[in-house]
């Protein structure tokens, strides 16, 4: 008797990197969005430090890294089946930064005095909803809906996580990161003299200036620099020698403002390609012929299935 279980195996366990990775492939998407109300308060605002601001003085790098997470599983995220603690600290522990359910539990529950989540618990789980991105305890809602792209909201591919880059920095890294995707969606480059973050960020010089310096240590998967700089030199009256010195950096890809332009268009032509495909075109219901003699105007029967 042949054997109909032959080649059925048991598979390894997935370590947390790689379940994260698989888990952001099931979002079906290849980015995150966030509004840029989370990195800057809008111009003419009395202070346009933000959230950012508040998570990075106050060295909240756990709450940060458990927030963006969130926000990149939304799509996959069941209120009926929300993860098990357990299951988040695997996801978040790294090679160097182990996580558990209590670090887990403290991250959320200092999320939720932000007003950036929302907890509710399911027994042994604990559902965990994202808030407005503002912490102003409004409920979430998808950025692009009713708002500019580009101008209202920003994106970070995957390939942040799926590439450890998440993993890497630090917090300074970290925050000069996600400054440059919120700046570099209209244009490619960004330009701040690092004595503008403490006024334009709420963040010191200093972070600023060890952003940068993590940022330059970084590689893609293919080997290039993540940051890219340019010192350009303009005239400057004030100055003793009628120049000053202007850096321009940029990301590069998939970092890139082209390169997440495309693969946000790319997700949307998948969206409408796959909404077409699961459209099933009813079948035409079928008359009986009306039989001699019925007047006309009198309902006949409809052939067709329940």
């Amino acid at each position: 008797m042949s054997n109909p279980f032959a080649g059925i195996q048991d598979e390894k366990p997935l370590n947390g990197f790689r379940a994260r990775a698989r888990l952001l492939d099931d979002a079906k998407r290849g980015f995150m969005p966030m509004r840029k109300l989370f990195v800057q308060r809008p111009a003419g605002s009395t202070v346009r430090a933000s959230v950012l601001a508040d998570l990075v003085t106050g060295r909240h790098e756990r709450a940060l890294d458990a927030l963006l997470l969130l926000h990149a599983l939304v799509p996959v995220l069941d209120d009926e089946k929300p993860f098990l603690l357990a299951t988040w600290a695997r996801m978040l522990s790294t090679e160097t930064t182990k996580w558990n359910t209590q670090t887990v539990s403290r991250a959320f529950d200092l999320l939720a005095e932000f007003k950036l989540v929302e907890r509710e618990p399911r027994g042994r789980r604990v559902l965990v909803r994202p808030l407005r991105e503002d912490g102003s305890g409004e409920e979430w809602t998808h950025p692009g809906v009713g708002e500019n792209v580009g101008k209202g909201y920003f994106t970070i591919p995957h390939d942040y996580w799926k590439s450890g880059l998440a993993d890497r920095l630090a917090m300074p890294g970290k925050a000069m990161f996600l400054i440059m995707l919120a700046e570099t969606t209209q244009k490619p480059t960004f330009s701040m003299a690092v004595e503008r973050a403490p006024e334009w960020y709420g963040i010191s010089e200093r972070t600023a200036e060890r952003g940068y310096k993590e940022l330059r240590t970084q590689r893609t998967e293919i080997g290039q620099p993540v940051l890219l700089e340019h010192r350009q030199v303009v005239a400057e009256p004030r100055s003793p020698t009628g120049l000053r010195a202007v850096w321009h950096r940029a990301l590069e890809n998939p970092y890139s403002m082209t390169a997440r332009g495309a693969l946000q268009r790319a997700t949307a032509a998948e969206s409408r390609a796959a909404s077409i495909a699961g459209v099933v075109k009813a079948p035409a219901k079928k008359r009986l012929k009306r039989p001699a003699g019925q007047k006309a105007g009198r309902k006949v029967a409809e052939q067709g299935s329940a």
